[in-house]
């Protein structure tokens, strides 16, 4: 039987006398995850936040935004601000990067997976977005020019100086990586991210369809940005063929055409995303002393390297990078 916090066995003790818990794996929140299985043999899912809360959560507010926008998350069941605790719906183990690496070799299962996954992320945008704007969350935090830049600082800081250990790195190198930040931020239209819109948080549960976790960093953010860190996921690997055709279909799927440039907007977005990915990958590894995202390190160097010089604007960034060393897999 795992060990929880006593706090949350004795409420447990209360709710669900006789129930045992075994821990889910985090990936890279800082709450902790348990599944419950009651002594009647049902399962939940309990998210520890450390500490008493006051109030409501992200998760609760947010998880009302999509369920009124009729997107699939986990129903809460239960809520101890006391003790610091949810109770989930459980939405099972199989998640789209499971169930793409199970796919193995058939490559025409694992794209219908991706498809479906890009019509989900359309619907975020076009169902999620009148909901947000009505809710208390109407002025919440943006993906906006100050966050971007906010993350390429935590690039510089956790993987540049904290993982490869380059002490100094240009000034140069700050100044684009800003630059890209202005210009990713830069949309003609801000709609509704899940933020974290990947193969870990993207679950297909057993009673069919596809769901979320992870949605207490939803917020407004540019229209490319769900579908950019879908295609440019640092834990799966898509065919880049597969590229275009995807991003076709997510145009088609939404209610109305967005404006000119979305394809340029999408790119600059990517490398933003990819570049934050991998200041979160140095700060899992160095402060939180994570080993596991070593695969997802070298696969979003690969995809930088390809990315970066291929585009006008990014190709200075890609330049000062590469003469840094940084787009090299770190030993």
């Amino acid at each position: 039987m795992t060990v929880v916090r006593p706090e949350i066995q004795r409420y447990l003790d209360t709710v669900y006398p006789g129930s045992e818990t075994a821990p889910i794996a985090s990936g890279a929140s800082i709450r902790r995850f348990y599944r419950v299985r009651t002594s009647e043999g049902r399962t939940l899912v309990l998210v520890d936040y450390g500490l008493p809360f006051d109030g409501e959560t992200d998760d609760l507010r947010l998880g009302r935004v999509f369920r009124e926008a009729g997107l699939r998350v986990a129903e809460i069941l239960d809520a101890s601000a006391a003790v610091g605790c949810l109770l989930l719906e459980d939405l099972g183990d199989v998640s789209l990067e499971s169930a793409i690496l199970a796919a193995d070799t058939d490559k025409d299962a694992a794209r219908r997976l991706l498809e479906q996954a890009v019509l989900l992320a359309a619907q975020v945008a076009d169902r999620g977005t009148p909901v947000l704007a009505r809710s208390d969350r109407r002025s919440g935090p943006a993906l906006d020019a100050e966050r971007f830049r906010f993350e390429m600082d935590f690039f510089l800081e956790h993987y540049v100086e904290g993982l490869l250990g380059c002490d100094s790195p240009p000034p140069e190198l700050r100044e684009a990586l800003h630059a890209l930040a202005d210009r990713a931020a830069d949309t003609p239209q801000r709609v509704m991210c899940h933020r974290d819109f990947h193969s870990r948080n993207l679950m297909l549960p057993p009673t069919g369809g596809m769901a979320m976790v992870d949605i207490q960093d939803a917020r407004w953010g540019p229209d490319t940005y769900d579908l950019a860190s879908l295609l440019r996921d640092a834990y799966i690997d898509i065919d880049e063929n597969w590229m275009a055709p995807l991003v076709d279909l997510y145009l088609s799927a939404l209610d109305e055409p967005p404006a000119e440039g979305f394809g340029t907007r999408l790119d600059r977005v990517s490398a933003q995303r990819m570049i934050k990915a991998l200041g979160t990958f140095g700060y899992q590894a160095t402060v939180r002393h994570e080993t596991r995202y070593g695969d997802a390190v070298t696969r979003t160097l690969h995809r930088l390297q390809r990315l970066l010089p291929a585009f006008a604007e990014t190709r200075p960034l890609h330049a000062l990078m590469t003469d840094a060393s940084l787009l090299t897999p770190p030993t």
